[in-house]
């Protein structure tokens, strides 16, 4: 027999959420028809916080501004949407608040993202230092100093969220399935995108990508693959089927920062996935160096009527040819200008989001907040303190990947340390001739994402008396 109350319970329920949803609807339009749907899922990730680092740093990587293949841009997903806040700042901040929710029901204190709290702290520092500075110039709002530290915090605050959310070897294989299957989906669109012109065009051409996130996530997506190989690892199939393809994605995006990186990154990989310090290791390490920038070079100077793009690219990465654009020439001059205002502001640096001056005639006019070289860029908008953060936060995370791979006892949770210092010393690489660290929004999540799950694993590593001494190798699942 039904339960009378429970109806009449329901009715009510019903007829209340209706009359909110039409007054709501009436007064802010379809606003007000999806605020009942964002506060309802809100609540669910207040009660899981990991959906909401997974959230934020799988729609950074997943969702694209502008036209790219299967899926519809959503330029939304990156515009302020309420409260001055877009909704990447909405799902980390949801996620911070679940976490201390999580810790005052459970009375247990918040972790700390170690080892890497002592370099977060000194960004913190730093950003502190170059809002206070840019604020003092008179020359940036306070919106414009709000959306730009932001940035910087993602770095900051979301391995604070990882290391609190990720709390079991399961968890962290998750993340690595969802990002494999991510970077493979990314490859299948960039090569679509690319072949079928729908992409990004540059210089004519039809790109993969020209987001530095899609190109750094499906290269370490192929560190980690090939990291598994050498280390005789069983990989799952649809990886081994999605590595090639978004290798071959990451070579039509063009990017010559990334084929050097992806070069220097894979020789790395494969020296310290293969467990060996001898002279053999080194020489295949610089063999594979010498062919690869060999073939890099070989394919530059190659003539003939028909170039193709990727021909006429490569050949842009021959030292002679550095300087015969005037993309070159601009970087050039920037640079000598950058520097001469780092000498004028040695200890403050000229704040964040302060234009820096012009000392030094321009090949072309660009947006004179932006450094190519992030080492510069951080000591113009943070003071000297802003780029030895940036360098000890790097090497910091380096060597915590290093660490994971020898002690983690899990095969696929070393594979994948391999595979983040590779993409940390990638982002490096690229970030000597073009900074998106703390300034381009995606990568700042996507770093923070790297470093929030290096940061889990972390606190994921056995006592030493209590690792186990049998080590099985294969990766069935990544996920058991």
């Amino acid at each position: 027999m039904p339960n009378v109350g429970v109806a009449i319970a329901v009715s009510a329920t019903g007829i209340v959420a209706g009359l909110f949803l039409a007054e709501a609807m009436s007064r802010y339009g379809a606003l007000g028809a999806i605020a009942p749907a964002a506060l309802a899922i809100g609540l669910v990730l207040l009660r899981y916080p990991a959906a909401a680092f997974g959230l934020l740093v799988a729609g950074a990587i997943l969702v694209e501004s502008e036209a790219q293949a299967f899926l519809p841009p959503v330029p939304a997903f990156y515009d302020v949407v309420g409260a001055k806040m877009t909704p990447q700042d909405m799902l980390l901040f949801t996620g911070l608040a679940g976490v201390l929710l999580q810790f005052v029901v459970e009375g247990e204190r918040p972790r700390f993202p170690d080892p890497l709290t002592a370099p977060l702290l000194l960004l913190a520092a730093a950003v502190t230092c170059g809002v206070i500075v840019g604020h003092s110039s008179h020359m940036v709002s306070i919106g414009e100093l709000f959306h730009r530290s932001l940035t910087s915090s993602y770095i900051i605050l979301i391995p604070l969220l990882a290391v609190n959310a990720l709390r079991s070897t399961r968890a962290l294989k998750a993340c690595l399935v969802v990002g494999g299957a991510l970077a493979a989906y990314k490859g299948a669109s960039g090569i679509y995108a690319s072949f079928s012109g729908l992409g990004s065009a540059v210089e004519s051409e039809t790109i993969s990508f020209l987001n530095p996130v899609p190109n750094l996530t499906m290269l370490i997506f192929v560190l980690g693959v090939v990291a598994a190989l050498v280390r005789r690892i069983k990989v799952p199939g649809w990886m081994l089927v999605g590595a090639p393809i978004a290798f071959i994605a990451l070579v039509v995006s063009y990017r010559r920062s990334f084929w050097i990186a992806g070069i220097i990154t894979l020789v790395a990989v494969i020296i310290i996935a293969s467990r060996h310090r001898g002279r053999a290791v080194l020489a295949v390490g610089a063999i594979v160096l010498a062919l690869g920038v060999a073939g890099a070079v070989a394919v530059g100077s190659s003539e003939g009527p028909q170039e193709s793009p990727l021909v006429q690219r490569a050949r842009t990465l021959s030292p002679g040819k550095f300087g015969s654009n005037r993309g070159d020439r601009y970087r050039v001059d920037e640079r000598k200008n950058v520097l001469q205002n780092i000498r004028e502001h040695p200890v403050t640096g000229i704040g964040l989001g302060v234009p820096w001056e012009v000392h030094y005639s321009l090949a072309e006019t660009h947006d004179r907040r932006y450094a190519h070289v992030a080492f510069l860029w951080f000591w113009l908008a943070f003071g000297p303190l802003g780029a030895i953060a940036y360098v000890f936060l790097l090497l910091s995370a380096l060597w915590t990947a290093v660490r994971l791979w020898r002690r983690h006892p899990d095969p696929a949770i070393q594979v994948a340390a391999i595979a983040a210092f590779g993409g940390v010393l990638a982002l490096a690489i690229v970030e000597l001739t073009a900074t998106f660290t703390s300034i381009e929004p995606r990568t700042s999540i996507l770093l923070g994402g790297i470093l929030g799950w290096l940061v889990a694993a972390w606190r994921d590593l056995p006592d030493e008396e209590e690792k186990e001494e049998r080590r099985p190798e294969a990766i069935p699942v990544l996920a058991s």
